[in-house]
């Protein structure tokens, strides 16, 4: 089978793999795989490699517009072989994925999975993940979302209860917002996200909620909806408008 023939159904190795990183226990997961299901490999993404794009027969991918966010990743075990697995959200009706293995370089035949390692299969109240690594838990909106942080891992997440899926959250807008609401504006601390999970200890649940609630606000992407954010940024527009009417602009 010519894997660059498009388009063309996943492979029955491609699918274990995807899946794996997306559990059927999981609402939100389970809905992703049926999507996926109804899409065909309709073309190779910019990177290469088992880089692909799914869409529909007659689409084809779009490389000149970003990667859109990452929905899920993980490791898969197979045997000997570490297989990295990103699964992108959708796009346009498109989803791209990339499966990365430095031994392994078609998956045009069926393998075993032996492991996996993954941020989907993270449920609240559970403190460690991969074994060892510390999971940090933020009420965002009681009874509906839950940031988690793993230092560890650097990594974090929103679980939405509603599906059980857990968003992959890019540290550098939300620990911008951190640093914002905390107003600190030395480079060496506002331009280095990576010190967030090293100084996870001096920053309060309400600073690191806050800071979460303004990174969706900016973002527009959970759209959570908080009493305390709306306040506080009606207060700060209320200023801006003081301010402008001072110096007599309008």
């Amino acid at each position: 089978m010519d894997l660059n023939n498009f388009p063309r159904q996943l492979t029955v190795a491609e699918k274990n793999i995807l899946f794996s990183i997306l559990p059927e226990s999981k609402y939100g997961y389970k809905m992703y795989r049926q999507k996926i299901n109804n899409l065909l490999v309709i073309g190779s993404g910019r990177f290469g490699g088992n880089n692909y794009f799914l869409g529909s027969r007659e689409a084809e991918p779009d490389l000149s517009i970003p990667s859109s966010p990452v929905f899920a990743l993980g490791i898969v075990v197979s045997g000997s072989d570490n297989i990295d697995v990103i699964v992108h959200e959708e796009q346009e009706e498109q989803i791209e994925f990339d499966i990365t293995s430095k031994s392994i370089l078609s998956f045009e035949n069926d393998l075993t999975v032996d492991k996996v390692k993954c941020y989907s299969n993270w449920n609240p109240g559970e403190k460690y993940l991969f074994g060892n690594a510390e999971v940090r838990e933020y009420v965002i909106t009681p009874g509906a979302y839950i940031l988690a942080v793993a230092p560890e891992l650097k990594k974090i997440w929103l679980h939405e209860n509603s599906t059980s899926v857990n968003h992959i959250i890019p540290v550098t807008n939300f620990f911008n917002e951190l640093m914002r609401l905390k107003n600190i504006r030395d480079p060496k601390l506002a331009l280095s996200p990576g010190i967030f999970f090293e100084n996870i200890n001096e920053y309060k649940n309400d600073e690191i909620r806050n800071a979460f609630l303004m990174y969706d606000k900016y973002l527009s992407k959970f759209n959570i909806k908080d009493e305390k954010t709306e306040s506080l940024n009606l207060r700060k527009s209320n200023k801006k408008l003081l301010k402008i009417f001072k110096r007599g602009q309008v």
